[in-house]
């Protein structure tokens, strides 16, 4: 049972916890541990979802006021989850200093198993800041691996303490007893092999059903960034700037004939480009840019930055399947980008101040990272 606990854990932990790898000061040398894995999932059509987005992490701001602030909400989830499951271990603990038999106040008075459900809700939280397809496979898994712990432990405390059964009859496994009966029961074969059969169909029928939902709430991330679209083209921007506004940008850079001799020997019928509009002062260290001396990356809002003036980073999109798609899937189908070129622009002057090559190496190498 230990030894299933320790493995479910660090699997899930493996996975979500990339997240906080990409925003350490070792992410460069860190991130090398998951680029064979992530490299692997990403030369399929099959698997490329898995290493995938469904949730903005680039883009800061967004029409949706939800989407815009999920990694918000999420580290809500997280930090809250992860201090109920503190206050439990501390019951438990506590509990066998005194020499107790079961545990059965606190969080445990109205739920069996309050440790698990903290967990879950942690991961809930760490699922929505670091929105990643594989993260939601690792969430889903550990739900189903907590709940079957759980039973297996109940089962272990009925034939423990001799009060369980009377416990058990007025409490909830996850939820308090009173929500937890009006909600349909899962029920299982009596015999084992069926009840696993049960069990694992169960398990693909959730799974298949939260990346259907995953899938969904990706098509509205997608629909709710700020976009200009061109034929072959889509500028997208990290921070809320209208429609008209990326237009006047994108016109004033394509005008430019040093910018147009970088784009020509790109342009071909079967190449999409992907194209970054922030203020000049924002570094992002996901996005191939040039990094002025003495600046360092960072995922700050683009309203708290100089909005006077923009930088464009042009780059071709990068697709699994040969085919190029249409402009509206540009972003929900891309993996990774090829920066072709960096303009600053003054909107106010209509002008570019500036163009600069893309950097020679990417700090995560090719690496897949987050698009939009």
């Amino acid at each position: 049972m230990k030894k299933i606990v320790l493995a479910s854990t660090l699997f899930y932990a493996l996975v979500a916890f990339e997240f906080f790898y990409m925003f350490s000061p070792f992410a460069v040398y860190l991130y090398s541990v998951y680029n064979p894995g992530l490299q692997f999932l990403s030369t399929s059509e099959t698997t490329i979802r898995l290493v995938s987005f469904f949730m903005p992490h680039l883009t800061r701001e967004t029409s949706n006021f939800f989407i815009t602030r999920h990694e918000i909400f999420g580290w809500i989830f997280f930090w809250g989850g992860l201090g109920c499951f503190i206050v439990g271990a501390i019951q438990i603990y506590w509990s066998k200093l005194k020499k107790r038999t079961s545990v059965q106040g606190g969080l445990y008075q109205k739920i069996r198993h309050p440790q698990y459900l903290a967990l879950m809700i942690a991961g809930f939280g760490m699922l929505l800041i670091w929105p990643r397809y594989l993260v939601l496979f690792a969430f889903v898994t550990q739900c189903f691996v907590y709940v079957w712990i759980a039973r297996v432990e109940e089962g272990i405390c009925a034939r423990s303490f001799s009060d369980y059964s009377d416990y058990k009859a007025r409490t909830g496994m996850f939820l308090p007893f009173r929500i937890e009966k009006k909600l349909p029961r899962l029920k299982l074969p009596k015999t084992v092999w069926k009840r696993r059969l049960a069990f694992a169909c169960y398990y693909f029928f959730i799974m298949a059903l939260s990346f259907l939902l995953a899938d969904w709430i990706h098509g509205r991330s997608v629909k709710s960034l700020y976009t200009y679209e061109t034929d072959n083209s889509v500028f997208l921007s990290i921070g809320h700037l209208e429609t008209s506004g990326i237009n006047q940008l994108a016109e004033i850079a394509l005008a430019d004939v040093r910018v147009q001799d970088l784009l020509e020997p790109e342009q071909s019928p079967n190449v999409r480009f992907l194209n970054y509009v922030m203020p000049t002062d924002l570094y992002i260290s996901e996005i191939p840019m040039y990094l002025p001396d003495g600046k360092t990356f960072n995922h700050k809002n683009p309203d708290k930055k100089n909005g006077r003036y923009y930088k464009i980073i042009f780059s071709t999109a990068v697709f699994v399947s040969r085919s190029a798609p249409e402009t509206g899937n540009i972003i929900r189908q891309a993996f990774t980008v090829n920066p072709i070129v960096e303009v600053w622009i003054d909107p106010n002057a209509g002008q570019v101040i500036a163009v600069h090559q893309p950097p020679e190496k990417r700090i995560y190498g090719n690496t897949p990272v987050p698009v939009f």
